[in-house]
């Protein structure tokens, strides 16, 4: 079997040659320097309106926590 072992790591050898050159060559390449914004047209945004009603805040719920406060009845201080 050391045939089919040397064959697995030639191409083992193969991988990382060619994942070091597709590494070097996206090193070696510069990125088009584009931007992605599109303009708004300010007609748009005039129409624009706040969220109505705003979203109500987070409600805590005591049975949910693990602290027990000390002045509930029935618990030793």
């Amino acid at each position: 079997m050391p045939t089919i072992t040397r064959f697995l790591g030639f191409l083992l050898v193969l991988a990382a040659a060619a994942t070091a050159a597709v590494l070097a060559l996206a090193y070696l390449v510069t990125p088009e320097p584009r931007t992605y914004t599109v303009p708004i047209d300010p007609s748009v945004l005039a129409g624009a309106r706040p969220l109505s009603p705003p979203p109500a805040p987070a409600v805590t719920d005591p049975a949910a926590t693990d602290a027990t406060p000390a002045s509930l009845p029935g618990k030793a201080p």
